[in-house]
């Protein structure tokens, strides 16, 4: 007698808790119903502009971008007062601004970060854009002022022409191989990038030594060429972040 009681009231209770959950999924169904109206009526939300955005970028991301730049020039400066032919070594101190991006730039993957800017209303590609906006301009101003010392250090203005070439030369190179390993390689390879980007001073470094007929006027017309060559690597990676961002997806890979 007692098991039938029990299985009396066991059904009488799945019964009712049926009742109750079909009663629970129209209210649900209705209230998403009542939501999707609302947001067909309202008006869509005013999106931030890039230059908006780019200035939340500066205001999280600036102090590191241009405090790391300022500790490569400082760098840089010593090494500019000890040297001698110092316009020959140009471009062993260029690579250590592109080396001093890094960090801002691979933030995201290597704390596993990219997967959420990958969702975020602002695509990965234009949160990567802002950056490079910003470390451009610190890069640009630092390379200006390593040019007026090196002129300073010279006493002499010949050869400015040149000059901007060796460094520009190195930078965009180092530049085009970064952000193609941003896009192509995950965060276990960072301190491979780095090793490479540091090693890049040391043999622009040498070169200077080893090969002072790289940096005649003769040669001028070589260093044009490698100018216009990485020009266009980095135009194309800048392309491609571009087109990311049009289409509002991640330029890299999540880890």
């Amino acid at each position: 007698m007692k098991d039938r009681e029990w299985k009396t009231y066991l059904e009488g209770s799945l019964q009712k808790g049926a009742a109750v959950r079909s009663e629970k999924k129209e209210e649900t169904v209705a209230r998403c119903r009542e939501i999707m109206r609302e947001q067909a009526v309202s008006p869509a939300g005013e999106r931030t502009g890039f230059w908006q955005f780019l200035s939340d970028v500066f205001r999280f991301e600036g102090l590191s971008i241009f405090g790391l730049q300022a500790g490569a020039l400082f760098l840089v400066c010593i090494q500019i007062g000890i040297i001698n032919d110092v316009s020959h070594y140009i471009p062993a101190f260029t690579p250590l601004f592109a080396l001093a991006v890094m960090p801002p730039l691979f933030r995201s993957q290597y704390y596993k970060m990219g997967e959420m800017e990958a969702v975020t209303r602002a695509s990965g590609a234009e949160i990567t854009l802002a950056k490079l906006i910003l470390a451009g301009a610190a890069n640009l101003l630092c390379m200006t002022v390593v040019l007026c010392m090196v002129i300073h250090v010279r006493q002499s203005g010949d050869g400015i022409g040149q000059m901007i070439l060796y460094g520009l030369v190195p930078y965009l190179v180092c530049m085009s191989a970064l952000l193609r390993f941003i896009r192509l390689q995950r965060k276990e390879k960072i301190p491979f990038c780095a090793v490479a980007t540091a090693g890049s001073c040391v043999i622009w470094g040498i070169s200077a030594k080893a090969l002072p007929q790289m940096y005649e006027t003769s040669a001028t017309g070589v260093w044009l060429i490698l100018f216009a060559v990485f020009a266009g690597f980095f135009g194309r990676e800048i392309g491609f972040i571009l087109e990311r961002k049009r289409e509002g997806k991640l330029y890299g890979i999540i880890n």
